[in-house]
């Protein structure tokens, strides 16, 4: 058998723009196909399907409820009492200077009545979100902030919304 002898109902059909009817149908396929997974992306988990302001509005709300997770710190309102852990003189001024140029509200600096293995950023009750921004601020993880309570040894430090223990690892801060 030829390619000649091919019989008429297999032969494309070919249209006044050149396209044969198999062609069309894939495109037109194709286009379904794009259409439903273009219309399924704008549709929520919910099966709701936001129009473009409330979509901003969501977005909005829930930037909004991110913030008041995490509310912005205002550094010159929070007194931070900053205390010398290590053997290092003058630390603890430094670390007061640093958080001065930051726009902390600091104390006067002080010495610890013990040395400490690692700094930590201890807060009073409230001050949690001031005392992981403060960490933030010296480069220390989250991990080092802590509830102020009576046993932190650094005198005087029961009234402070911070108080920064510094120790080895910010030796030399400023």
């Amino acid at each position: 058998m030829t390619d000649d002898s091919t019989p008429p109902s297999a032969t494309p059909t070919v249209h006044a723009g050149g396209l044969d009817t198999t062609r069309a149908v894939l495109l037109a396929i194709a286009f379904v196909v794009v259409a439903v997974i273009a219309l399924s992306s704008l549709t929520s988990s919910d099966g709701s399907k936001p129009n473009g302001p409330a979509s901003a509005v969501t977005t909005t709300t829930v930037a909004r409820a991110h913030q008041k997770n995490h509310p912005a710190v205002n550094r010159s309102e929070i007194q931070v009492q900053v205390a010398n852990g290590t053997a290092t003189a003058g630390v603890a001024t430094s670390v007061t200077a640093t958080l001065q140029e930051q726009g902390w509200s600091t104390l006067p600096p002080v010495n610890a009545s013990s040395t400490a293995p690692s700094s930590t950023v201890y807060f009073a009750g409230g001050r949690r979100a001031a005392g992981l921004q403060m960490a933030k601020d010296l480069k220390l993880p989250a991990s080092v902030v802590q509830p102020l309570t009576t046993s932190v040894p650094v005198p005087g430090a029961n009234g402070d919304d911070l108080v920064v223990l510094v120790g080895p690892d910010l030796n030399g801060a400023g």
